[in-house]
């Protein structure tokens, strides 16, 4: 599973006042460096105009919490002549503005630290302990891939599983785990010689979003009762 890369800067006060001073400074013919003032005063903006990728605006937050943080970030890429860039767009553009602009600059201003771009590839792990992992492969391997998580002995895994991510307090958001459930890379791609539910192979777009669904429904009834037994 693809996912979005992050690019951050970091360094105390000085430092980042210094990437907003000189950042613009390494602009390239590809790579412009955009003055914002007024609402947008607070974000440093990047426009790539080259002809390999989707013309987009590259930017990164700079307003006093992330000052407070101590680190810049790239908060989003914005496409300029189309209406969405795909995630592989998002990336290219990302590694090319890294290449470009941001690794000259850090040649010079070596004291601020640079972490990413991160890997494109999803790991679980990121997100929810070991155990709860082990616990979701034990629901996904057994489970009737046809029906989710009715039959009561798939509801009982279901639960454990989600039950170990609150208790961990390291939940997926509804978008991550649909696209976690339908990644065939990680889950395999169903035999077209199997022809039963079960076994080990990705979910289908459905019951990969009703799953997502259920859970995230069930954690925030999870969560809002730990509140409120503690209250």
């Amino acid at each position: 599973m693809i996912i979005y890369k992050e690019l951050i800067v970091s360094g105390n006060k000085s430092l980042l006042d210094e990437f907003r001073k000189h950042i613009s400074e390494f602009s390239t013919p590809d790579w412009t460096y955009v003055a914002r003032d007024g609402e947008l005063e607070d974000y440093v903006c990047f426009d790539y105009c080259g002809a390999v990728f989707p013309e987009a605006e590259l930017s990164f937050y700079c307003g006093s919490d992330a000052y407070d943080e101590g680190s810049f970030q790239v908060g989003n890429i914005v496409p300029l002549k189309k209406n969405q860039l795909d995630i592989k767009e998002y990336n290219s553009l990302l590694d090319s503005f890294y290449d470009e602009v941001l690794a000259p600059f850090h040649r010079k201003f070596s004291c601020l630290a640079i972490t990413g771009p991160t890997n494109d590839k999803f790991d679980p792990l990121s997100v929810i302990s070991e155990e709860a992992l082990r616990k979701l492969k034990k629901f996904c391997n057994a489970a009737n891939k046809t029906t989710g998580s009715s039959h009561p002995c798939d509801e009982e895994r279901w639960f454990d599983f989600i039950c170990q991510t609150v208790v961990d307090n390291k939940i997926f958001d509804y978008d991550t785990l649909y696209r976690f459930l339908k990644d065939e890379d990680y889950w395999g791609e169903k035999d077209p010689k199997l022809l039963g539910p079960i076994g080990h192979f990705a979910w289908d777009d459905e019951h990969a979003s009703e799953l997502a669904q259920e859970y995230e429904n069930y954690v925030n009834i999870l969560q809002y009762y730990r509140k409120w037994s503690n209250s």
